[in-house]
Protein backbone atom coordinates (compact mmCIF):
# COMPACT_ATOMS: atom_id res chain seq x y z
CA UNK A 1 0.00 0.00 0.00
CA UNK A 2 2.72 2.53 0.73
CA UNK A 3 4.34 1.83 -1.93
CA UNK A 4 0.86 2.51 -4.40
CA UNK A 5 0.62 5.87 -2.08
CA UNK A 6 4.61 6.70 -3.17
CA UNK A 7 3.40 5.96 -7.03
CA UNK A 8 0.19 7.69 -7.73
CA UNK A 9 2.20 10.92 -5.39
CA UNK A 10 5.35 10.63 -8.08
CA UNK A 11 2.28 10.26 -10.68
CA UNK A 12 0.56 13.20 -9.45
CA UNK A 13 3.75 14.58 -9.34
CA UNK A 14 4.89 13.96 -13.03
CA UNK A 15 1.41 15.06 -14.43
CA UNK A 16 1.79 18.72 -12.47
CA UNK A 17 5.24 19.38 -13.74
CA UNK A 18 4.20 18.28 -17.02
CA UNK A 19 1.12 20.34 -17.29
CA UNK A 20 2.79 23.14 -16.12
CA UNK A 21 5.34 22.53 -19.34
CA UNK A 22 2.74 22.69 -21.48
CA UNK A 23 1.06 25.75 -20.14
CA UNK A 24 4.39 27.28 -20.11
CA UNK A 25 5.03 26.45 -23.37
CA UNK A 26 0.86 26.92 -24.82
CA UNK A 27 1.63 30.81 -23.10
CA UNK A 28 4.43 31.77 -25.05
CA UNK A 29 2.89 30.38 -28.40
CA UNK A 30 0.30 33.44 -27.58
CA UNK A 31 3.04 35.70 -26.42
CA UNK A 32 4.73 35.11 -29.80
CA UNK A 33 0.78 35.42 -31.68
CA UNK A 34 0.48 38.47 -29.22
CA UNK A 35 3.56 39.84 -30.27
CA UNK A 36 3.47 39.23 -34.10
CA UNK A 37 -0.18 40.71 -34.06
CA UNK A 38 1.49 43.86 -32.05
CA UNK A 39 4.03 43.58 -35.23
CA UNK A 40 1.51 44.11 -37.76
CA UNK A 41 -0.29 46.79 -36.60
CA UNK A 42 2.48 48.73 -35.64
CA UNK A 43 3.78 48.41 -39.32
CA UNK A 44 0.20 48.25 -41.54
CA UNK A 45 -2.24 51.31 -42.25
CA UNK A 46 -4.79 52.53 -44.48
CA UNK A 47 -4.42 55.74 -46.18
CA UNK A 48 -6.77 58.22 -48.12
CA UNK A 49 -4.60 60.30 -50.24
CA UNK A 50 -1.44 60.94 -48.93
CA UNK A 51 -2.43 60.27 -45.39
CA UNK A 52 -1.38 57.08 -43.65
CA UNK A 53 -3.54 56.16 -40.71
CA UNK A 54 -1.68 53.47 -38.60
CA UNK A 55 -1.93 52.27 -34.92
CA UNK A 56 1.54 53.37 -33.96
CA UNK A 57 2.32 56.98 -32.47
CA UNK A 58 6.20 56.65 -32.78
CA UNK A 59 7.50 56.44 -36.23
CA UNK A 60 11.14 57.71 -37.11
CA UNK A 61 10.72 60.63 -39.29
CA UNK A 62 11.50 60.12 -42.40
CA UNK A 63 10.46 56.36 -42.70
CA UNK A 64 10.14 54.05 -45.98
CA UNK A 65 6.96 52.78 -47.07
CA UNK A 66 5.26 50.60 -49.69
CA UNK A 67 1.97 51.55 -50.33
CA UNK A 68 -0.19 49.38 -52.26
CA UNK A 69 -2.79 51.09 -53.83
CA UNK A 70 -5.96 49.46 -54.22
CA UNK A 71 -7.67 49.63 -57.43
CA UNK A 72 -8.51 46.67 -60.25
CA UNK A 73 -5.41 45.58 -60.12
CA UNK A 74 -3.39 46.41 -57.25
CA UNK A 75 0.16 48.17 -58.18
CA UNK A 76 2.79 48.95 -55.48
CA UNK A 77 4.85 51.65 -55.09
CA UNK A 78 7.90 52.64 -52.84
CA UNK A 79 7.16 56.41 -50.83
CA UNK A 80 8.06 58.18 -47.66
CA UNK A 81 6.55 58.70 -44.33
CA UNK A 82 7.54 62.60 -43.84
CA UNK A 83 5.57 63.67 -41.03
CA UNK A 84 2.76 63.20 -38.74
CA UNK A 85 -0.15 65.42 -38.83
CA UNK A 86 -3.04 66.52 -37.13
CA UNK A 87 -4.47 68.96 -40.14
CA UNK A 88 -7.73 68.34 -41.55
CA UNK A 89 -6.75 70.17 -44.82
CA UNK A 90 -3.90 68.08 -45.56
CA UNK A 91 -5.28 64.54 -43.73
CA UNK A 92 -8.88 63.58 -45.19
CA UNK A 93 -9.75 61.42 -42.53
CA UNK A 94 -9.11 63.80 -39.83
CA UNK A 95 -12.06 66.14 -41.21
CA UNK A 96 -14.36 67.22 -38.72
CA UNK A 97 -17.06 64.42 -39.45
CA UNK A 98 -14.93 61.71 -39.13
CA UNK A 99 -12.06 62.86 -36.70
CA UNK A 100 -13.12 62.08 -33.40
CA UNK A 101 -13.70 58.04 -34.23
CA UNK A 102 -10.73 57.44 -36.89
CA UNK A 103 -8.54 58.49 -33.54
CA UNK A 104 -10.35 57.07 -31.03
CA UNK A 105 -10.02 53.79 -33.32
CA UNK A 106 -6.02 54.34 -32.04
CA UNK A 107 -4.71 55.93 -35.35
CA UNK A 108 -1.86 57.78 -35.60
CA UNK A 109 -2.06 60.13 -38.82
CA UNK A 110 1.10 61.10 -40.52
CA UNK A 111 1.79 62.71 -44.32
CA UNK A 112 3.92 60.58 -46.90
CA UNK A 113 5.22 61.75 -50.00
CA UNK A 114 4.75 59.89 -53.11
CA UNK A 115 5.72 60.21 -56.54
CA UNK A 116 2.49 59.02 -57.76
CA UNK A 117 -1.71 60.48 -56.65
CA UNK A 118 -2.68 58.26 -53.89
CA UNK A 119 -6.62 57.48 -53.53
CA UNK A 120 -6.94 54.45 -51.26
CA UNK A 121 -4.35 52.37 -50.15
CA UNK A 122 -2.34 50.11 -47.35
CA UNK A 123 1.05 51.23 -46.22
CA UNK A 124 3.32 48.71 -44.97
CA UNK A 125 7.13 49.80 -43.52
CA UNK A 126 9.58 47.45 -44.67
CA UNK A 127 6.82 45.94 -47.21
CA UNK A 128 9.43 44.28 -49.54
CA UNK A 129 8.08 40.97 -50.79
CA UNK A 130 4.51 41.28 -50.96
CA UNK A 131 1.57 39.29 -52.68
CA UNK A 132 -0.53 42.22 -54.26
CA UNK A 133 -3.61 40.53 -54.71
CA UNK A 134 -3.53 39.75 -50.88
CA UNK A 135 -4.58 43.65 -50.41
CA UNK A 136 -8.31 44.58 -50.63
CA UNK A 137 -10.84 46.64 -49.40
CA UNK A 138 -14.70 46.64 -48.96
CA UNK A 139 -16.81 49.36 -47.79
CA UNK A 140 -19.24 49.10 -44.73
CA UNK A 141 -22.72 51.30 -44.07
CA UNK A 142 -20.44 54.40 -42.74
CA UNK A 143 -17.25 53.51 -43.43
CA UNK A 144 -14.14 51.59 -45.33
CA UNK A 145 -12.85 48.62 -44.21
CA UNK A 146 -8.73 47.35 -45.40
CA UNK A 147 -8.02 43.97 -45.22
CA UNK A 148 -5.06 41.93 -45.77
CA UNK A 149 -5.81 37.93 -45.91
CA UNK A 150 -3.18 34.97 -46.41
CA UNK A 151 -5.38 32.04 -48.22
CA UNK A 152 -8.77 32.38 -46.39
CA UNK A 153 -7.31 34.28 -43.31
CA UNK A 154 -7.51 37.94 -42.52
CA UNK A 155 -3.74 38.87 -40.60
CA UNK A 156 -4.83 42.64 -40.84
CA UNK A 157 -7.87 44.79 -41.11
CA UNK A 158 -7.83 48.63 -40.63
CA UNK A 159 -11.49 50.61 -40.37
CA UNK A 160 -12.18 54.28 -41.48
CA UNK A 161 -14.71 55.83 -40.70
CA UNK A 162 -16.18 58.24 -43.22
CA UNK A 163 -19.21 60.35 -41.12
CA UNK A 164 -21.50 59.68 -43.62
CA UNK A 165 -23.55 56.81 -45.49
CA UNK A 166 -22.46 54.11 -47.81
CA UNK A 167 -23.25 51.31 -50.22
CA UNK A 168 -22.23 48.40 -48.19
CA UNK A 169 -19.99 45.94 -49.98
CA UNK A 170 -18.45 44.01 -47.68
CA UNK A 171 -19.80 40.44 -46.59
CA UNK A 172 -21.37 39.03 -43.37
Amino acid sequence: MLLTGRLMEDDMKCFIILFLAVLSVSCADMNLIDNNKLFIEKNIGWMHGNCLAIKNQDIKIPTDITLVKLEKNNTSEKAKIISQTKSQEECLPLMEDRKKININNGYSFYLVKSTVTIDLAIGVIGGEELNLSNFSYCTTAEGIKYLIKDSSEVIWEGYYYLGYDSEVTCKP
